[in-house]
């Protein structure tokens, strides 16, 4: 089964040259905030507000590291959960905890005292 079809799907390109010293400026902020340099750099060009960009914002250094590292957590997850629907697996015992401590996480981050 692959990914559902986008409603809007991207099939244009707008290549763009950047000296050395931009890109590693792009890729720098990208990185700042948890994103891709080209979703990162999409954001930029297509912000008709020009306001700065906030998605995913760390406001220090710990929260950066522990952004980075639920997002490749919830990549990782998400090809776990998807070879076990593929081959019709049963979930692991310990996944449950596991995803009870990252929600937990995640509402603490959003504010949310569950």
């Amino acid at each position: 089964m692959g990914r559902p079809k986008k409603a809007e799907p991207r099939d244009r390109q707008f290549n763009l040259s950047l000296t050395a010293a931009e890109y590693e400026s792009l890729v720098r902020r990208a990185r700042a905030v948890g994103m891709r340099p080209v979703h990162f750099g999409r954001t930029l060009m297509l912000d008709s507000t020009n306001a700065p960009v906030t998605t995913g914002q760390a406001t220090n250094q710990i929260e950066k590291l522990n952004y980075s590292a639920l997002t490749r957590l919830g990549n990782n997850l998400n090809q776990m959960v998807r070879h076990l629907h593929q081959t019709g697996d049963p979930l692991p015992a310990d996944l449950e905890p596991l995803l009870m401590d990252i929600r937990r996480i995640i509402s603490r981050g959003a504010g949310d005292d569950r």
